[in-house]
């Protein structure tokens, strides 16, 4: 099972340590397991996170393109489980903001996004309907995902 380790820096500026590339990381793969190790060097804290993975299963990829079967979008399998995950993350700031998710994006833009593999925020001006308070709002978090994705793959 293949591991990856990462050593995130505290932030000063923040208070906090920024985990952003471990969730990027994570985002398509199949996480078996996370250990977590909190350490000074140089009196400077550190956080050690290493992350257990695997590639995503046939068997999600399998379940991936019969849960996006209805929408028909045309989206490979691989694409098909970027768009779950889009959707996961849009429920999950939907909830946040308590707003409706088709507010943030409709499933249309996801798709669109995905086939046009946008990974800029300009190239989200493409995406029909999806509009520059979209693109402030939440543009940075659905490029950023798609890229990792992609690049991941």
């Amino acid at each position: 099972m293949p591991i990856r380790i990462f050593t995130i820096p505290f932030q000063d500026e923040t208070r906090t340590f920024h985990d952003d590339l471990v969730q990027q990381f994570c985002l398509n793969k199949r996480v078996h397991k996370i250990e977590t190790k909190f350490f000074v060097r140089n009196h400077e804290p550190y956080w050690t996170v290493a992350v257990h993975y695997g590639v995503i299963l046939e068997e999600e990829r399998k379940n991936a393109e019969t849960k996006v079967k209805d929408t028909n979008f045309g989206l490979d399998e691989q694409q098909k489980v970027l768009f779950l995950r889009l959707k996961q993350w849009r429920s999950e700031e939907g909830q946040k903001q308590g707003l409706p998710v088709y507010i943030l994006a409709t499933n249309a833009h996801l798709a669109e996004m995905i086939l046009q593999k946008c990974t800029t925020l300009e190239s989200l001006k493409l995406v029909k309907g999806f509009g520059k308070s979209r693109i402030e709002k939440y543009g940075k978090a659905l490029i950023s995902m798609i890229q990792t994705f992609y690049i991941a793959s």
